[in-house]
């Protein structure tokens, strides 16, 4: 049986290849002079034929760990419903469904939340986030202004095409 740490370095080495693929062919892509731009390129071909390696080995390392019969939910674990409120589907620790149903607001809320805590738990196990995340821009003028929304003038959610998905449907709470 295959670890958590084995998976998690796979997958932390197939994130580093890629990062430094997507590096290279940047350098090489701004590349002032055709030896640098030669060099950088070489460097962005071969981190992608490493990048697809490590990539090859994870996919072997997941078939091996993950039993046959697991498969993916039919429906999404979130979903945003027509009514505006957003629909959380999940599982309790006896496997009963429990099903959240939260205003926009209270959903933003609750991802900043988990987002804060996943970056401050990576950050406790010794890996950094920041790295990984771009760099925001200091320059006002290079942050593009928010365009209202057309939806505001009529008040009404956005409808997606096609059958209401299960979490349209109305059910009792269950806790």
């Amino acid at each position: 049986m295959t670890s958590r740490n084995d998976i998690l370095a796979a997958i932390n080495n197939l994130c580093i290849t890629w990062a430094d693929a997507q590096v290279a062919h940047e350098r090489s892509r701004t590349a002032a002079t055709p030896e640098i731009h030669a060099d950088q390129y070489a460097r962005a071909q071969r981190a992608h034929e490493v990048t697809q390696q490590h990539y090859t080995a994870l996919v072997e390392l997941l078939n091996d760990s993950v039993p046959d019969d697991v498969s993916a939910e039919a429906f999404l674990p979130v979903q945003p419903l027509p009514t505006g409120e957003v629909a959380i589907h999940a599982r309790d620790d006896q496997a009963n469904s429990v099903r959240l149903r939260l205003t926009g607001a209270q959903a933003l809320t609750v991802g900043a939340h988990l987002t804060a805590y996943g970056a401050i738990s990576l950050d406790r196990c010794g890996l950094k986030v920041a790295e990984a995340l771009p760099s925001l821009s200091a320059d006002p003028a290079s942050t593009p202004t928010p365009v209202p929304s057309p939806l505001r003038v009529t008040g009404s959610a956005p409808v997606v095409p096609g059958p209401p998905s299960p979490a349209a449907v109305a059910y009792p709470a269950t806790r």
